[in-house]
């Protein structure tokens, strides 16, 4: 909270003078406030300007709502709940737009009763701001697929679940076949699209709870929870297809292994198990060629 608004709030506590006689000050002090809500119970009393401006609604409209009707329903709880002074919340504009506050609240005395004075700032910005460089920081910038991080973290996950309850998952381990050979025929643009053309692909036939990577170079990783080493390979077969049925010059093949996991197997031996697979087939695929 703000010197001016906290030195006020103990000048009232102190019984200096009734709310209703510094009410003037206070009304001061909120109209150059980025947003301050002053309220009893729930029950909103008085917003200023800034308020209107984050919120969307009217005073009119803000002093008729209760607080909560504000609050985004994922932190009502912590607004029901919580004596804390300060915490961070989501709001739900008129328009349904979600807002980031930092709320600061203290408690003082109105008519001989507590309420409160919370004042709040939109920092909507900065959050967004931060939620897009932790979406970088886990995605590949040319499929816009998770990276290496983001599948340790994954496949990190999905292990301690398993351990944990048994629960099946499986890895598919994805090999864009001859890469080179297009970057050497029809130049790396070409090579770039294609690994876009099969990022495409895997993010079509991804569930909402898979994760789709891009492994490294021309290699592709896809974690799938809940599903059993031969649900998996059906997956496997139908992104082959897909990849296959693809109009887009040149016409892409990609090499697949699976894995599935054993008690107390480790990422590591994950990824080296599907790519076993994945090479023993290429090379089944290299011989069968010659």
């Amino acid at each position: 909270m703000s010197a001016p608004i906290r030195e006020s709030a103990e000048y009232v506590r102190s019984g200096g003078r009734s709310f209703q006689d510094s009410a003037r000050n206070f009304r001061t002090l909120f109209e150059t406030m980025s947003s301050a809500i002053f309220n009893r119970g729930r029950s909103l009393r008085y917003v200023n300007c800034a308020a209107e401006v984050i919120t969307g609604y009217t005073r009119e409209e803000l002093v008729s709502m209760d607080f909560c009707d504000l609050v985004h329903p994922d932190f009502r709880c912590l607004i029901t709940n919580s004596t804390a002074s300060r915490y961070e919340i989501k709001v739900l504009t008129k328009d349904r737009e979600e807002r980031w506050l930092d709320i600061t609240a203290t408690t003082i005395d109105f008519d001989g009763a507590p309420a409160r004075l919370v004042s709040a700032f939109d920092f909507t910005e900065h959050k967004r701001v931060e939620e897009r460089a932790q979406r970088l920081a886990v995605t590949d910038p040319l499929t816009g697929l998770g990276n290496y991080r983001c599948l340790l973290e994954v496949l990190g996950a999905e292990v301690r679940r398993f351990d944990r309850t048994g629960r099946p998952f499986a890895v598919l381990l994805l090999d864009l076949d001859e890469l080179k050979k297009v970057n050497d025929r029809y130049g790396h643009i070409v090579g770039s699209r294609a690994l876009c053309r099969l990022g495409d692909v895997l993010r079509v036939h991804c569930r909402a709870i898979d994760t789709a990577a891009r492994y490294g170079g021309d290699e592709f990783a896809v974690v799938l929870p809940e599903t059993t080493a031969a649900a998996a390979r059906v997956v496997a077969s139908r992104i082959r297809e897909q990849l296959a049925r693809d109009n887009e010059q040149p016409p892409l093949s990609v090499s697949i292994g699976v894995a599935h996991p054993e008690g107390g197997q480790t990422i590591e031996e994950l990824l080296r198990a599907a790519d076993r697979e994945l090479y023993g087939m290429k090379s089944d695929v290299e011989k069968a060629l010659q």
